[in-house]
């Protein structure tokens, strides 16, 4: 507080001014402080395998009724046909599997194989698919097979002729005798004991051809030492490996039940009535 002097009349009298305060100036000036930091994100614990892993575990776990999963993808053809695993490793074999749709819509360029289980034409012709002049039948008709384009968008189709495919080879293997092998084994010519079982000489047929595995089968039996030409042993090779390859794939047989108790039938007895 400051005195200031002023006249009143004769006389001088000190008044009292009252000076204004910088109370800003008495207030010490407020920090800046810097943003806090964002709290690191929670990392995640990575599933082994990553995520193709986990997408197989949740698709393993995923059940089924008839070929039909519940998570609502829907089936797909073959798992809804006899024998789906069997199926499956056979695309897989043929490498069919690899490409789009499954391979229903694969055809080799050098053989003129087609569809997801590699048809030859010979065998469409075995099949009663197609005639002699290549064209399709009514029993492809059937299907809604008219021309290459029908069954190569077919995949229904596809898996009927499996089916058909499938039962005429094991008739064929009956017929030569072949299935009275099942459940033995033979020596491979890597020299390892191969066990012959009804799925793997189903997947060797396919692969070659009923008579190449009964040619294989004869010579690994009874001369397993003559010579073979380059193209024999490349044929008995693939017969090999399809024998290996499916001998622990499972698989029931789609002949009917009566030839299947003569197969099973040991040589020389008369199957159960």
């Amino acid at each position: 507080m400051n005195l200031e002097a002023r006249w009143e009349g004769p006389r001088c009298r000190l008044h009292p001014v009252l000076t204004p305060r910088n109370d800003a100036a008495l207030v010490e000036p407020l920090a800046v402080l810097p943003p806090a930091p964002a709290p690191a994100p929670r990392p995640r614990q990575a599933l082994p395998g990553g995520f193709a892993v986990a997408l197989a575990t949740a698709q393993e776990t995923t059940p089924r009724v008839r070929g039909v999963a519940l998570s609502g993808v829907g089936p797909r053809a073959w798992e809804a046909a006899p024998n789906p695993e069997f199926r499956q490793r056979i695309a897989q074999a043929e490498r069919s599997a690899e490409h789009a749709r499954d391979g229903y819509g694969v055809r080799n360029p050098r053989s003129g194989a087609l569809g997801r289980y590699q048809f030859l034409p010979n065998s469409l012709l075995d099949l009663g698919w197609k005639n002699a002049q290549g064209q399709w039948t009514p029993l492809a008709e059937r299907h809604g097979v008219r021309s290459e384009a029908d069954f190569l968008a077919n995949p229904a189709a596809q898996e009927a002729a499996m089916s058909h495919f499938l039962r005429r080879v094991e008739v064929q293997l009956e017929r030569n005798g072949v299935l009275t092998r099942q459940g033995g084994t033979v020596r491979g010519l890597n020299g390892q004991e191969i066990t012959l079982t009804e799925g793997g000489m189903v997947a060797a047929a396919h692969r070659r051809g009923s008579g190449m595995l009964a040619r294989y089968l004869a010579h690994r039996t009874n001369t397993p030492e003559a010579t073979l030409s380059a193209r024999e042993r490349a044929a008995f090779q693939a017969v090999e490996r399809r024998l290996q390859d499916f001998g622990q794939v499972a698989y029931a047989s789609m002949r009917p039940q009566a030839n299947r108790a003569l197969a099973a039938a040991p040589t020389g007895t008369t199957p159960p009535s």
